[in-house]
């Protein structure tokens, strides 16, 4: 089998993990969530919040899901297509973009997306997510914009 070919196959393997992840959050389902992470992940938040391990990303995701705020919202991917790097065989990187619509918003807030950066291990022929960095798009603030104008003269 052509390398293009098995690479291709593993990218849309690998989107699958992200759907099962989606489709966790939209349900509420910390444990479904969870499935889609190592025993041993890292999970940073886009608030600098470090969860380590599945077990307590299940539960702080539970209690999100529970709470005020995130109860009903729903995952949704941002315009441009994620991009999938394999470091190995059984590496890969990828970076995505998305939001999340809260129960009362009507649209998904697409001048609030995040970028992620996620590294997935492939164990026992199975992708999972090792590493979740989810950062807030932001544009830059004052202090570097005059910096970057200063850089310019």
């Amino acid at each position: 089998m052509p390398k293009e070919l098995t690479k291709t196959n593993e990218e849309a393997i690998i989107q699958q993990v992200f759907d099962k992840l989606a489709v966790a959050w939209n349900a509420g389902d910390a444990e479904a969530f969870g499935q889609c992470l190592t025993d041993d992940c890292d999970y940073v938040t886009f608030a600098g919040q470090h969860i380590k391990g599945q077990q307590e990303n299940v539960k702080i995701h539970n209690e999100l899901f529970h709470s005020w705020a995130l109860r009903g919202s729903t995952m949704h991917t941002g315009s441009s297509a994620p991009t999938i790097a394999f470091l190995s065989d059984t590496v890969a990187l990828m970076h995505s973009t998305g939001t999340i619509k809260l129960r009362f918003q009507k649209k998904p807030p697409l001048d609030r997306l995040s970028i992620q950066t996620t590294v997935l291990i492939k164990e026992n022929g199975t992708w999972k997510i090792r590493a979740f960095h989810n950062c807030r798009i932001q544009k830059p603030g004052l202090f570097q914009r005059i910096m970057m104008a200063l850089s310019k003269k």
